[in-house]
């Protein structure tokens, strides 16, 4: 390559991510709204009903991201055959994602209402806390066939490059989910005052009406008019068994991420309520960094597929780096905000002052490993966009169940640093996930991967 391609390159490739990364990004900070709205609505109920939201959030979220990894399998093999110019096989990927997530959406969901409740009781002490997570669990698992029917058309369209779908849905169901908030948790207008119960069918009802709006943006797409996708004879056993071969790595990735954040509350439960309420509030907050990070992460793992699928390895290991140089800039500064306003923050989300108290130093911890965290969350993603997710897989599990989780409870419970020594340990994974990411994407053995 000569100099001047190689510097028209280096300056193309950062507008480009952010061209494709800015929608996405939009998106993910209508997630962080929907979070921070709730979780300030729901602390004004207490210390317990905010312990219960985190409990019940996170319960749903081990199941809903483990199979969302289908998006993940489906974005994959779609942004390949866009990067190779073959519009028609793009859309035949849709169906056959459909095909795995209608079934096991209706499955899962019904599992999660009716067969919840041994697992709550295994995760929560306090009796009270418990009731409130159960009511919460299962109104929020009603919504979970619409959430994966959702990452199918999600896939399809992060691939070809559409990310501002994702954006417009996350916005709508933002917007939806925060109005219902306020009628259902306080019942305002009429509406029963449901509480934590309002809380949950409120994210809901959300859903549904989003999944509405994305199956109207798929029938009005104008590559999936011209090749129709919802034809039995575009569904085939090859398709359905790539798109399960690179989702079943991420959806065991997330599902020991979740897991382990699952036992990680338990871990703080055995401490107290109150910490349990702070820890909610702290990770809504860490959302607010975590979330665009993961859209810049989606826009470069989108570039590096398409990239890969025209041969263009050179474009693939550029925009990676354009990518951790834009998670770094918007982490790095939220990071900041969190150590300098650590308690003006957390005044937003509570007026109990034992719960500001006890969540103050962690938050600090947090915003120093920020940066840290940009590089881990953004390469992670990257690697995942060019299929390694097998890989990727793997250290999550390194990282998560045999270092991160019994140093929290080394310095939690054994040592007694209480809060501090749990979130301390977040940071320490935190920054040996972003040395083991930039250990694999500096190699070239992800760029040999076919899709």
């Amino acid at each position: 390559m000569t100099r001047p391609t190689r510097n028209l390159l280096h300056n193309f490739i950062p507008g480009r991510v952010f061209k494709l990364a800015f929608p996405v990004m939009l998106g993910m900070m209508s997630q962080v709204l929907l979070n921070v709205v709730d979780a300030a609505m729901v602390g004004r109920l207490g210390a317990g009903a905010l312990a219960a939201v985190g409990l019940g959030s996170m319960t749903f979220l081990v199941v809903a991201l483990t199979f969302e990894s289908l998006g993940t399998g489906t974005q994959i093999i779609v942004s390949r055959r866009w990067g190779e110019k073959k519009r028609e096989a793009a859309s035949r990927i849709l169906l056959n994602s459909l095909v795995l997530t209608v079934p096991l959406g209706l499955l899962l969901t019904s599992l999660g209402v009716f067969e919840a409740l041994p697992f709550i009781h295994f995760l929560v002490k306090d009796p009270e806390v418990r009731a409130m997570t159960s009511d919460y669990v299962r109104l929020r698992f009603l919504g979970l066939f619409f959430f994966l029917v959702f990452t199918s058309f999600r896939g399809y369209f992060d691939g070809v490059g559409k990310t501002r779908i994702r954006m417009e849905y996350m916005i709508l169901v933002v917007s939806l989910n925060v109005l219902l908030n306020y009628l259902l948790i306080f019942g305002k207008w009429g509406f029963p005052r449901m509480e934590v119960s309002g809380a949950a069918l409120a994210t809901t009802l959300s859903v549904v009406v989003g999944s509405v709006y994305i199956l109207i943006c798929a029938l009005r797409d104008e590559i999936l008019r011209q090749y129709p996708f919802f034809r039995l004879d575009h569904i085939h056993t090859g398709i359905l068994k790539k798109i399960v071969l690179f989702s079943l790595p991420k959806g065991a990735r997330m599902f020991f991420i979740f897991t382990s954040f699952l036992l990680f509350l338990k871990i703080i439960g055995m401490i107290g309520v109150k910490e349990l309420a702070a820890s909610n509030i702290l990770l809504a907050i860490l959302s607010f960094s975590f979330m665009p990070g993961m859209g810049i992460g989606v826009a470069g793992a989108t570039l590096i597929g398409q990239s890969l699928g025209g041969h263009k390895f050179q474009a693939a290991r550029q925009y990676g780096w354009a990518s951790v140089r834009f998670g770094m800039l918007f982490m790095g500064l939220s990071g900041i905000c969190f150590i300098i306003f650590a308690r003006p923050i957390l005044t937003i989300f509570t007026p109990d002052l034992a719960v500001i108290s006890v969540g103050f130093a962690p938050l600090i911890i947090l915003g120093a490993v920020q940066i840290f965290d940009a590089i881990g969350i953004v390469l992670a993603q990257c690697l995942e966009g060019a299929g390694a997710t097998p890989w990727v897989m793997r250290a999550d599990f390194v990282i998560q169940w045999l270092f991160l989780l019994p140093l929290a409870y080394l310095l939690t419970i054994v040592l007694g640093w209480g809060l501090v020594g749990a979130w301390a340990s977040i940071g320490f994974g935190m920054v040996l996930y972003a040395l083991v990411m930039v250990w694999k994407f500096r190699g070239d053995s992800w760029m040999n991967i076919t899709a």
